[in-house]
């Protein structure tokens, strides 16, 4: 499938998040990019988010509303939906948050006059049920410092991220596991093999706190094994090579 240029695909899996779906799929609807393929995934909710989704079809061109036959959890979900994306950009959204109108757009101008950035994230607010902002998170932006902190520590906030696809292999977007956020560290770790990363410095992005998320919670001891596992595999096989100082911080933590 030849990757359309300018158009961003926007995969949105949803689980039982219908108290504010409407405002998510509000902040798409006023997104100032118009050219969106937006991939909406109702993960066998209970609730009526598959209901809200299909109303919002009406209003949104673009949007794509597909429902699983049962609950399978978030990885299917984001690879189901990399399968049907047909943009050149493709970036993810959490259904319980906000998009700023202009974030998408601010984005793909970014990626388009840097060739060689191969994803670009954003600064994001938290704010609660009511979207009252309750802090702004600085997360660095510069490459080297997103690269030495990717595993251990927030250097992107994952659901800000946008791809440029035509500088990744055809196979890398492919998610694994159900653990956040290492079911998004585990594919960003291959980007730094294909070219640059960034953090825009605008906040362009609301995360909703105070709600239960669709995955899995993991003990402490569970994120250390993950992170250490994570980082030998990355070193091995992604030639990912950050310094030994970060992958020992996580380590040194526990102790």
């Amino acid at each position: 499938m030849r990757l359309k240029s300018n158009v961003i695909s926007v995969i949105l899996p949803v689980y039982n998040a219908g108290k504010f779906l409407a405002e998510c799929l509000d902040s798409l609807a006023s997104q100032t990019h118009e050219d969106l393929q937006i991939i909406a995934i109702d993960d066998k909710s209970r609730d009526d988010s598959y209901k809200i989704l299909k109303s919002f079809q009406k209003k949104i061109n673009g949007l794509e509303v597909y429902k699983n036959k049962k609950h399978y959890g978030m990885s299917i979900c984001y690879n189901r939906g990399v399968k049907r994306a047909k943009g050149q950009f493709i970036t993810f959204l959490n259904a319980n948050d906000v998009n700023s109108p202009n974030r998408l757009k601010r984005q793909i101008n970014f990626l388009l006059q840097d060739p060689k950035t191969v994803a670009v994230g954003t600064q994001y607010t938290k704010i609660n049920e009511d979207c009252k902002k309750i802090e702004r998170i600085s997360l660095p932006q510069t490459h080297e410092i997103i690269y030495d902190n990717l595993l251990h520590t927030e250097s992107v906030c994952p659901e800000t991220v946008m791809i440029n696809r035509l500088l990744i292999p055809k196979d890398l977007l492919y998610f694994k596991s159900n653990k956040y956020p290492f079911i998004f560290n585990e594919v960003f770790a291959k980007f730094f093999q294909y070219g640059t990363v960034a953090n825009i410095g605008q906040s362009l992005y609301f995360h909703r706190v105070g709600v239960k998320r669709n995955h899995r919670k993991i003990s402490k001891l569970e994120k250390l094994t993950s992170t250490v596992l994570l980082g030998l595999t990355s070193w091995a096989e992604y030639d990912y090579r950050p310094s030994l100082r970060s992958l020992l911080i996580p380590l040194a933590r526990q102790i």
